[in-house]
């Protein structure tokens, strides 16, 4: 049975770090898979004028996506490094967008990441789901990691397979790796995680996040492997 997958990315390539792998896998097995961009990391090229480094972000997202094999993307432009700050109307705008494509489960950075934007993912989408899916059932979530790796996480996903189709895309965004070599960065992480997490060569991890606040978090994702 395929499922509707959405992929929740505060900025161009946190998709392919964090769980670009997995994306992977979902498009091999049929699902559909969507990406929302919370921000278009404007703020990301030193530099640049906030509307070119968007256009050159947007199109280096259009580039890693078509790598993974996505064809659905949508770009809410929220002021990057102010997500925090503008929770009530992105959660309204990706409202919108969970009820004309109502996913099965969704992909976003687990709550501890080390980045404004990245913590700010998981109560905009909480408001989202809550003004979408009142009467449920409620899409699962699943939290991945870019800038901090999960002290916990529930599962393991081997993407040994697909590593090389992830670093193509990781590396399709060129502006940032000017800066800062997340493709050799990604690459360790996942080595690592493969090593001591799921006994293969590449791996991603996953934790489940609970869809309210009062929801029980640490419960077991459905993972490919089972």
């Amino acid at each position: 049975m395929t499922q509707r997958v959405l992929v929740i990315a505060p900025h161009p390539d946190d998709e392919s770090i964090g769980c670009g792998g997995a994306i992977c896998l979902h498009v091999e097995r049929g699902d559909r898979v969507r990406v929302v961009f919370l921000t278009s990391g404007e703020r990301g090229i030193e530099g640049a004028d906030a509307e070119t480094a968007r256009m050159v972000r947007e199109a280096e997202a259009a580039e890693a996506l078509a790598v993974l094999g996505v064809e659905q993307r949508d770009c809410l432009r929220l002021p990057d490094l102010g997500v925090a700050d503008n929770l009530a109307s992105g959660a309204r705008r990706l409202a919108e967008i969970l009820a004309a494509h109502p996913p099965d489960l969704i992909y976003l950075p687990h709550p501890e990441e080390a980045h404004p934007d990245h913590e700010a993912a998981l109560p905009l989408i909480r408001s989202a789901m809550g003004q979408t899916f009142r009467d449920g059932p409620w899409p699962e979530l699943r939290a991945y990691e870019v800038w901090t790796p999960m002290a916990r996480y529930d599962w393991p996903e081997d993407i040994s397979r697909h590593m090389s189709r992830k670093l193509r895309a990781v590396r399709c965004y060129r502006s940032q790796l000017r800066a800062f070599r997340y493709d050799r960065a990604v690459r360790g992480l996942n080595q690592y995680r493969g090593c001591l997490a799921a006994r293969c060569r590449f791996a991603e991890v996953f934790r489940y996040v609970a869809p309210s606040p009062s929801g029980e978090a640490g419960q077991p994702g459905s993972s490919f492997l089972t």
